[in-house]
């Protein structure tokens, strides 16, 4: 049996996350948190949750409970066969999978985590999930207000990035079509074309950091397939901008072998996806 490691996205967060796992590596990866990011434990800890959910603090702190929970899950019953990360979650796969150290991480998703961050202020907008229409008319429903087609969850759970000015449209329209639009517990659009410039600044960040070959494949938002050799910085700097093809990943997991997915980080989101995608 082939087994992934999924590791969660923004909007899973919860204050005190991992904060339960008692191991040597998990105390490791805490402490290294702190060098990098002062304060960042607490805001796992104690939350609050508002405070939890901004951008800037939401993505360390998911990077950290992930890659905890992925420490935890390998004690109990060994390594996965590969890894895929959705949006954020993507970074601690990278640096699970060994293409990045942890302090290289660490100091990645604070910086992504800023661009982000910079983008919402600047832009604002939401991300709104259409349920129980299918990927065709979650496009056609986004083109009517101006918006875009962000996150492909499941065959019947397209997520769309939308200006502030017609997130109200977006949702009414969602309903007209015979869907349900359920906005997401993050601060802003993300994976469109809003967070183009902060996509540029990140890529060049990204190329002064040396990726090393993965221990074991990792699959990537932007193109469904493992991380290439040479083309780690052009990859994830576009992921920030490009929409996260997670049912055609999962896919192409399937058909590469996986026939079993753990979800690392908090809640099990993921997981309920992949059953949708089986079905």
């Amino acid at each position: 049996m082939s087994r992934a490691f999924l590791f969660a996205g923004q909007g899973a967060q919860m204050p005190g996350m991992a904060c339960e796992l008692n191991l040597p590596r998990v105390r490791e990866l805490f402490e290294s948190a702190e060098r990098v990011i002062p304060g960042i434990t607490d805001i796992i800890q104690n939350g609050p949750m508002d405070k939890l959910s901004i951008t800037v603090n939401t993505q360390p702190a998911m990077f950290v409970a992930d890659l905890a929970y992925a420490y935890a899950a390998e004690e109990i019953s060994g390594a996965p066969s590969a890894v895929c990360g959705f949006s954020v979650g993507e970074i601690p796969a990278l640096t699970y999978a060994g293409v990045l150290s942890v302090s290289d991480g660490l100091k990645i998703i604070a910086k992504r985590a800023a661009l982000m961050q910079e983008a919402c202020e600047r832009h604002g907008g939401a991300m709104i999930a259409a349920v129980n229409l299918t990927p065709e008319q979650a496009e056609e429903a986004a083109a009517r207000c101006g918006a875009w087609t962000a996150n492909y969850n499941a065959p019947r759970q397209t997520v769309i990035a939308v200006t502030a000015e017609n997130e109200a449209k977006l949702t009414s329209v969602i309903a007209e079509m015979g869907g349900r639009g359920i906005k997401l517990k993050v601060s802003g659009a993300f994976h469109c074309p809003l967070l183009g410039e902060a996509s540029e600044k990140f890529t060049e960040f990204l190329s002064g950091f040396e990726f090393s070959a993965p221990k074991i494949p990792v699959y990537a938002n932007l193109t469904a397939q493992p991380y290439k050799k040479g083309e780690e910085v052009a990859t994830l700097g576009k992921q920030m901008c490009s929409p996260v093809k997670f049912t055609r990943t999962i896919h192409n997991m399937i058909n590469d072998g996986i026939d079993e997915f753990t979800e690392v980080g908090p809640g099990k989101v993921l997981t309920g996806l992949v059953s949708k995608i089986r079905q």
